[in-house]
């Protein structure tokens, strides 16, 4: 193949086949050459787009999680309850959708090129659900509390609710989203009467 080669070839083929090598066989085992046979181009015209394996990793996560960061981004400014429970949702409908994406994030954790995105991924989600509690708080819905403790709490029941689902397949998206946000809005305990 030539270089015309990578212009024939969509970015989105190139991502989508590196992410299912990736996530089936792992980053240090998926080799470019093999990406690029998959993908139907040359190793040449692969290098020509991606100067390395790690630079084609961090577009593919950017690429795919581009879109759950767009659809998140603007629920504070929704009703409090309604941007909570759509938060919940979206994260755990993202993590069935996008489950060789997430397997690929958690299995390749120790990777150091994807601690800044992680990081990164972890704050401006923590300083969403932050403004969705402080609007809360705002107007009356919710009660006064550390809104950066409880947001990362809410964050950290939602990563296990997406852990569950990814790992052991328990429970459908809807139920446990609903459950969830019904757990954080009222808690455990029992109304005394």
């Amino acid at each position: 193949m030539n270089h015309r080669s990578a212009k024939k070839t969509p970015k989105s083929k190139v991502l989508k086949t590196a992410l299912c090598l990736f996530s089936s066989k792992g980053y240090s085992k998926t080799k470019m050459a093999e990406i690029a046979r998959k993908a139907g181009l040359s190793v040449g015209a692969l290098y020509l787009r991606y100067k390395s394996k790690e630079e084609l990793c961090l577009e593919l996560i950017k690429d795919q999680t581009q879109d759950f960061i767009e659809r998140t981004r603007n629920l504070p400014q929704k009703d409090p309850l309604k941007a909570l429970q759509t938060y919940i949702e979206l994260n755990l409908d993202y993590a069935f959708q996008k489950r060789r994406l997430l397997s690929l994030f958690f299995r390749e954790h120790n990777l150091p090129f994807m601690h800044p995105l992680r990081k990164n991924f972890f704050r401006v989600q923590h300083e969403i659900i932050r403004k969705i509690l402080n609007e809360g708080i705002r107007s009356g819905i919710f009660m006064p509390s550390n809104n950066k403790d409880c947001a990362t709490m809410i964050f950290a029941s939602i990563r296990g609710a997406v852990l569950l689902k990814l790992i052991f397949n328990i429970g459908d998206t809807k139920t446990m989203s609903k459950s969830l946000f019904n757990l954080i809005i009222n808690g455990i305990g029992k109304d005394p009467k």
